[in-house]
């Protein structure tokens, strides 16, 4: 199955959802200091920056639609299904991750390897090694708290 789609309006789309829902969720994840320097505080920046992608996504909109400067680009589903689901193991990965390191940690390196076909044995006992040696050099000699 084949999705055709015009580069610059859907990228300039997604853009300006992007800086939407980030403009939304910036008072719930960046605290507000008490003092602040003419105007300026923690959240300047982010709301900055949310201002220039959506400023960029309109213009992306605008040079589609207006300019008539748009590439139409062909996306083939059957290619793009190992990404997805790899993305959607990362998903599964951070929401392990809150659980427990370790155990989300060595699957994350066990699958990794998994999805590029790796056959040698060595290569998933070094992963497995690797992420129980940094375990403990963070939590016991550094005395860092993973989850």
């Amino acid at each position: 199955m084949r999705i055709k789609y015009k580069l610059n309006l859907s990228a300039g789309c997604l853009a300006v959802l992007g800086a939407i829902i980030l403009f939304l969720i910036i008072p719930s994840q960046v605290g507000l200091e008490n003092q602040s320097v003419q105007g300026i505080t923690s959240r300047s920046l982010p709301y900055g920056l949310c201002i220039l992608m959506a400023g960029c996504g309109v213009g992306l909109i605008f040079q589609s639609l207006v300019l008539k400067r748009d590439e139409i680009k062909e996306l083939e589903i059957k290619q793009e299904v190992k990404g997805i689901c790899y993305m959607l193991l990362l998903l599964v990965y951070g929401y392990g991750f809150s659980h427990g390191f370790l155990v989300s940690t060595m699957l994350l390196g066990v699958a990794t390897l998994a999805f590029t076909k790796c056959k040698k044995a060595s290569y998933y006992a070094i992963v497995i090694v690797t992420v129980v040696a940094l375990y403990f050099i963070f939590t016991r000699l550094l005395h860092v708290r993973l989850p």
